[in-house]
């Protein structure tokens, strides 16, 4: 049997405004007797971790706070945090924050039932065991970590990150309730928007789309350029933030399918070099790698194009091509995202490392065009 393709998204998902409250009823179908919650100190000084602290107080469900995530979550934080999830006998963890706590929560639950040292399961399928069950509770919409089999780590004594992929680290449950993310300021909302739509475009070109993902991935974009400038100008307009919520879920469980691209490929040894947030590394280079994958994948950005209603009568594939090319170029300028590297802190002189790092990681496989380290480097350069 020739198989055409696989599909697959374990993950439970609940969605609306105010969904947090069937948390209480997730953790009774899961039998949790101790939970611990990761998230990050911000949201424990906003106050948003005490309100489910206190909703799952009220339940009578018992509950300890590790609040300790910080960004580019590392191998020692995740290590401490499944610690203490072995100490307290946690037997489920609600992950409540952005990608680095959901990854941070996502490593944690590993170490609980896998034992032994998060790095050695950097790569694909190393997972053996089933993950402590973890219900993931996003506060910002980009990552799409809620329901992917990927938790990405850092290594501060390499001054690297690494992935972990297997389907055993998706969580259980993924809730999104768009009143957790009205607070997000409009610079993180702008760049882990752009995150989510990276990680749309760069599944809708990978070289292993399919139906499933092109549809999610389609979706997301179009979600994306019609939601993400409202949320960004406007905080507190809920439509626009559900919508940012349902573009990131949507491009998560494309890419956990189809995977990613050379965006992604250098925005991981950005961040290991540089400490660039993973979304603003993303949103920086994605117009850069869109114009060098352009003479390759004019057939599946005019696909893009057309969706967004940017094709005029007489258009060429090319020439819709090129406005989609032009129209998120735009987009990351209306939403204030920075146009070079070295105004979010790259080093110039680092840059063959970034390169050199880049052509290491997995997703270049699928990206639309080939990219050797001489032309990663010479588009950092210019993006510089």
């Amino acid at each position: 049997m020739l198989v055409a393709y696989q599909f697959q998204t374990p993950t439970k998902i609940i969605s609306g405004i105010g969904s947090t409250a069937e948390i209480i009823k997730e953790l009774n179908d899961l039998h949790a007797k101790k939970v611990l919650l990761i998230t990050d100190p911000g949201l424990v000084q906003a106050g948003v971790a005490q309100q489910v602290v206190e909703m799952l107080k009220q339940a009578a469900v018992e509950v300890e706070i590790f609040d300790a995530v910080e960004p580019d979550p590392s191998i020692q934080v995740a290590t401490k945090a499944a610690e203490m999830a072995k100490n307290v006998k946690a037997n489920v963890l609600i992950a409540l924050g952005g990608g680095s706590a959901i990854d941070t929560a996502k490593s944690a639950a590993l170490l609980v039932t896998n034992g032994g040292y998060l790095k050695d399961y950097a790569g694909v399928n190393k997972v053996v065991k089933p993950i402590l069950p973890l219900i993931a509770v996003p506060t910002t919409a980009g990552t799409g970590s809620e329901v992917t089999i990927f938790a990405v780590m850092s290594d501060p004594e390499k001054q690297e990150k690494f992935t972990i992929s297997s389907a055993l680290i998706a969580p259980a449950v993924a809730v999104l309730d768009p009143l957790l993310t009205l607070k997000l300021p409009p610079s993180v909302t702008a760049f882990t928007g752009m995150d989510a739509l990276t990680h749309a475009i760069e599944a809708f070109t990978s070289s292993i789309a399919q139906p499933a993902t092109d549809a999610l991935a389609l979706s997301a974009i179009k979600l994306v350029l019609k939601h993400l400038p409202v949320a960004v100008g406007r905080g507190d307009n809920i439509k626009a933030r559900d919508g940012m919520l349902q573009a990131s879920l949507l491009a998560g469980i494309a890419f956990n399918n189809a995977f990613l691209g050379l965006a992604h490929a250098i925005a991981s040894p950005l961040g290991g070099h540089f400490h660039v947030p993973h979304g603003l590394a993303n949103a920086v280079m994605l117009p850069y790698v869109m114009e060098y994958n352009l003479p390759t994948a004019v057939r599946r950005y005019a696909e893009i194009g057309c969706a967004l209603g940017l094709q005029a009568v007489g258009d060429t594939p090319r020439a819709v091509a090129e406005k989609t090319v032009a129209a998120i170029t735009q987009l990351a300028r209306d939403i204030n995202i920075p146009e070079k590297l070295s105004n979010i802190g790259a080093k110039e002189e680092l840059l063959p490392l970034v390169a050199r790092d880049a052509l290491k990681s997995i997703q270049l496989k699928f990206n639309v065009r080939n990219a050797s380290e001489k032309e990663i480097l010479a588009l950092l350069q210019k993006a510089y």
